[in-house]
């Protein structure tokens, strides 16, 4: 094992692969990395504007208003915009952002969080009619299951053959 890798006589294992991948490296951690980049900008402009629209609600004021159109408003199906589903909007796009978060430090658990957060917030992008959070995930899929296809060819150990021994 690497002497970088080694503290106090213990062997200390890498935190961003498994100990059969090289480390990500050059243009293949750039693209994941974008990847991740544009996996922050829905919740980060989604999410961002959600605390204001909570103390709104909360304050008794109803949902703001921009350019005459309600934000964060789900009147037309039925059900009343209330905190707690500002507060799960919220926790939803928090989620997509530390997944986005991960990919850019080149984690590879950042692939599945970021899914699962634009899953989750997803529900909420149709109950409150965001059209411009489905333009920007219609964007970022492909850049997700481009850079995942990367990372799997770009991250194994040359050392190893094809098919790691049993």
């Amino acid at each position: 094992m690497n002497s970088s890798l080694r503290r106090r006589g213990r062997a200390v294992s890498r935190v961003d692969s498994r100990p059969d991948r090289a480390a990500l490296t050059g243009p293949a951690a750039w693209f994941v990395r974008f990847a991740g980049l544009n996996g922050i900008l829905c919740p980060l402009g989604f999410g961002a504007f959600t605390i204001p629209a909570i103390v709104s609600v909360a304050q008794g004021h109803g949902v703001l208003y921009t350019f005459g159109n309600p934000t964060y408003s789900a009147d037309r199906f039925g059900v009343v915009t209330t905190v707690p589903l500002l507060a799960a909007f919220l926790v939803a796009c928090l989620v997509q952002l530390t997944g986005a978060g991960l990919l850019i430090w080149l984690r590879p658990s950042g692939f599945a969080v970021l899914a699962a957060g634009m899953l989750l917030s997803a529900i909420f992008w149709w109950g409150f009619d965001l059209p411009l959070a489905w333009l920007n995930t219609a964007l970022d899929l492909p850049y997700l299951v481009a850079a995942w296809i990367v990372y799997r060819r770009s991250s194994r150990n040359p050392s190893w053959p094809s098919r790691p021994p049993t």
